[in-house]
């Protein structure tokens, strides 16, 4: 952490400022936040984000390969596993815990996915929480700070567009418009040109997929940014009006097939990548009366936004799981947040910090690009868990782009 932003910003906060940022950040987004946003960025170092920078890359790259993904595919389900299948993920997003010391800082996985996050949105977070709290202008929230803005609007343009034309591009979800990342969809559309389409009202006329646009003209699908998901999908008992089964005149931004792929089925399997692993393993393979069970979290592999997370399971919690289902269970080591930043009112707050990788094609591994942040105050990272709390929620980190960290003394909060 960088003491000396902390300070500064502490010491010139207020209430209004922040009311200032969220209205600026509704009008940089063209539409009002569906989800808590936090009341300050962390700042980062260089050094540190760098180092998350190479164990995200190292834990995605291990994830899909070869010899990982004969255990990732078992986990497609057969009702939403797609045609066309890509060879590699092209979005990754790695989390991890900040844990350890001040003097000290460490990494620790939580979880992972195959699968693009909030990619538009957190660059305007970061540019728009600099800005509105007048911080120095050299901060960004890039993993590769160097490297600047426009370069990473460069690779993801190239990443989601390619060689098409943005109009014949379309970010599918279900419900889009209802949906709590709006503000990522819609930031995504004005930065590529491409086109935000409700999954239900896609049409296929043979191996051609279409949307109706406002007139009610039919226009062609080229290319598909996928952010729909199957739980959202079985949630609402959506249709989807195409055969998945079957390859269309499309190419896959994120083929679907990667959020399951890459996801908590492996995180015992990663074990021993790098130091940022923690210790995990399947419940069907566990004794829980020959563990030490306030050293591990039990999660469902497939679960959404931390649902159904036991953060102090007992011996009958891990018992209770039938036996039928417990492969599809995991005990993973508990990972102790370390207090990230006091708020000016003297509240601890804890960070989880994720590394969103893009995983070009004819590139031999992936790179992290962009920098998200959840702040917390509670047992976990998550709204159930820091209801009616202030400082936590969506955020976002500040890197300088120097390896030794300097602060422009004439440029004040």
């Amino acid at each position: 952490m960088i003491q000396s932003l902390r300070n500064e910003f502490n010491a010139r906060y207020t209430p209004e400022r922040y009311a200032a940022f969220r209205t600026a950040l509704d009008e940089a987004c063209g539409c009002p936040m569906g989800f808590r946003i936090a009341e300050s960025p962390i700042f980062l170092s260089r050094e540190f984000v760098g180092r998350a920078s190479r164990l995200a890359e190292e834990i995605l790259h291990r994830a899909a390969s070869e010899e990982l993904q004969k255990i990732g595919r078992t986990a497609v389900p057969d009702d939403f596993n797609y045609a066309a299948e890509t060879a590699k993920p092209l979005f990754g997003c790695v989390d991890f815990a900040i844990t350890g010391t001040p003097d000290n800082p460490r990494l620790k996985l939580i979880e992972l996915q195959g699968f693009p996050s909030l990619f538009h949105f957190q660059s305007s977070l970061s540019q728009v929480m600099r800005d509105a709290y007048g911080l120095p202008g050299e901060l960004t929230g890039l993993a590769y700070p160097e490297d600047g803005y426009d370069a990473y609007y460069n690779t993801l343009r190239d990443a989601i567009v390619g060689d098409n034309d943005p109009s014949e591009v379309a970010l599918l979800e279900l419900a889009p418009y209802k949906q709590k990342t709006l503000p990522d969809f819609i930031v995504a559309q004005r930065q590529l040109g491409i086109k935000i389409v409700d999954i239900e009202s896609v049409e296929a006329h043979g191996r051609d997929l279409f949307f109706k646009d406002n007139s009610g003209k039919l226009n062609p699908i080229r290319r598909v940014y996928n952010r729909s998901i199957r739980d959202d999908i079985i949630a609402s008992n959506a249709r989807i009006p195409f055969d998945i089964t079957q390859e269309y005149n499309v190419t896959w931004a994120g083929h679907p097939n990667w959020y399951f792929r890459i996801s908590k089925i492996l995180l015992p399997h990663l074990v021993g990548t790098n130091e940022a692993v923690p210790n995990a393993l399947f419940v069907s393979e566990a004794n829980p009366r020959l563990l030490d069970l306030s050293q591990y979290v039990l999660k469902p592999l497939y679960s959404f936004a931390g649902a159904g997370v036991n953060i102090s399971p007992s011996v009958a919690d891990v018992e209770a799981i039938p036996e039928a289902a417990k492969h599809q269970w995991i005990l993973q080591e508990r990972v102790t947040y370390a207090e990230a930043f006091r708020s000016p009112d003297g509240h601890p707050v804890k960070a989880e910090l994720r590394m969103m990788l893009i995983w070009p094609d004819g590139e031999e591994r992936p790179k992290a690009t962009h920098t998200l942040v959840r702040l917390t105050r509670g047992a976990m990272v998550g709204v159930d868990h820091n209801k009616g709390l202030d400082w936590v929620g969506s955020s976002c980190a500040l890197i300088p782009p120097f390896l030794s960290v300097r602060f422009l003394g004439e440029q004040k909060l």
